[in-house]
């Protein structure tokens, strides 16, 4: 009985270290004929550049296809959110690059005048949301602009298992802590909030 029991597990054990053998695969990253980079789990054309190779777990292998096109993207079009408590807008362009797992930093400038001055500098206005995407700026919260200047810019259109948190620029608030008085007699004027998308109404 003993015996027995003994095979069973040794197959048990066995079976499962097959599975997980088989479960193991490769993606494979490269840049194609027209300079785009490609990510995939099928071996690349004989005329790729740059090949490299990753073993995965099958099971996450969608997850670090992802995960490194985003890593990629990041590199060449940082992402830079400009908002503030301002209401749906606001709450909306949060959500949208919450959802869809886009490494940003976020910039509030009514949180010290340090913020406020690089709001007004790098968009050259005075109304949030605003969202930077490498060079390019769009003013006003619209899901289907922005979702266009993400696809653009290599960006994935689904998140990762593992959702990147946003960074917090915090330029002047540790001095704001350290002295609220004056923070508070240097509070910046607080952008104008853009308004909300218009809604499609039904014919």
């Amino acid at each position: 009985m003993s015996g027995m029991k003994h095979r069973m597990i040794s197959l048990a054990l066995l079976t499962a270290l097959l599975a997980g053998a088989a479960s193991a695969q490769t993606v494979y990253r490269w840049t194609d004929s027209a300079g785009r980079v490609q990510y995939s789990d099928q071996p690349p054309p004989a005329d790729a550049k740059g090949v490299q190779e990753k073993n995965v777990q099958g099971s996450s292998i969608q997850n670090n296809e992802t995960s490194l096109a985003a890593s990629d993207a990041q590199k060449k079009n940082p992402v830079t959110l400009y908002v503030s408590e301002c209401g749906e807008s606001c709450d909306g362009a949060k959500g949208y690059l919450n959802k869809r797992g886009i490494p940003h930093t976020v910039v509030d400038p009514t949180r010290s005048a340090e913020l406020n001055k690089k709001f007004r500098e790098d968009t050259g206005g005075t109304v949030i949301p605003v969202l930077k995407v490498g060079e390019r700026r769009l003013t006003g919260w619209s899901e289907s602009n922005w979702a266009q200047a993400l696809d653009s810019a290599g960006y994935p259109k689904s998140a990762p298992f593992s959702k990147p948190k946003p960074l917090e620029d915090r330029a002047g608030l540790d001095a704001a802590k350290k002295s609220p008085t004056d923070a508070e007699k240097n509070k910046p004027a607080a952008p104008t909030p853009a308004p909300p998308p218009a809604t499609k109404t039904k014919s």
